[in-house]
């Protein structure tokens, strides 16, 4: 992994955009790596867009600002795209995990995205049939896995959010979110 390795959530406010962010933190440093998981709120209210960002590194992280040229870009509230906030600083090779049952080629060209790879998921279904509530933070961790495996893998993934689950909720819901996250990575499409 080059020095840090950096991923750039998008949501609004009740969407479960900020405690996704720190959850996938909390399950990537029970794996062994360095961690930094931190949201950038504006207007604090409910639906109001905001940002929550990663940073995993095989060394200590000294760096606590927003993440400018993402390794990863998550997209919580698709109706967020258009706004230039999204495609800023991306890479070359930055991929887009977006909450979505479009297909991915559609979300490819509403983002411009040249040589990016697109991973489209439905996590407002997987979220709504197993929580009868649109939270799709699981479900799009688990589509993390399965964009950056390298980082973590679906198998420690589960894992390690069991353990971050289990101190929040109980044993009915660990299990439901653990179920998002393996339909989160089973899920989708891309391109």
């Amino acid at each position: 992994m080059s020095k840090f390795y950096e991923v750039r959530w998008h949501g609004r406010g009740g969407q479960g955009t900020v405690t996704g962010a720190k959850s996938l933190g909390e399950a990537v440093q029970g794996g062994g790596k360095f961690v930094v998981a931190f949201p950038e709120y504006g207007p604090e209210r409910r639906g109001a867009p905001l940002r929550a960002f990663n940073r995993f590194s095989d060394h200590e992280i000294r760096i606590h600002t927003p993440v400018q040229n993402p390794d990863v870009v998550i997209v919580v509230d698709p109706t967020l795209i258009g706004s230039g906030k999204i495609i800023a600083g991306v890479k070359p090779e930055t991929r887009y995990i977006v909450n979505t049952r479009r297909p991915a080629s559609e979300i490819k060209a509403l983002l411009k995205a040249d040589t990016q790879k697109v991973f489209t998921i439905p996590a407002n279904r997987i979220s709504r049939e197993l929580f009868k509530k649109e939270i799709p933070n699981s479900a799009m961790m688990g589509a993390f896995a399965k964009a950056a495996g390298h980082i973590i893998s679906i198998d420690q993934l589960v894992k390690e959010a069991e353990h971050v689950f289990a101190k929040m909720l109980g044993p009915e819901l660990v299990e439901k979110n653990l179920e998002a996250m393996r339909q989160g990575y089973a899920s989708g499409d891309v391109i």
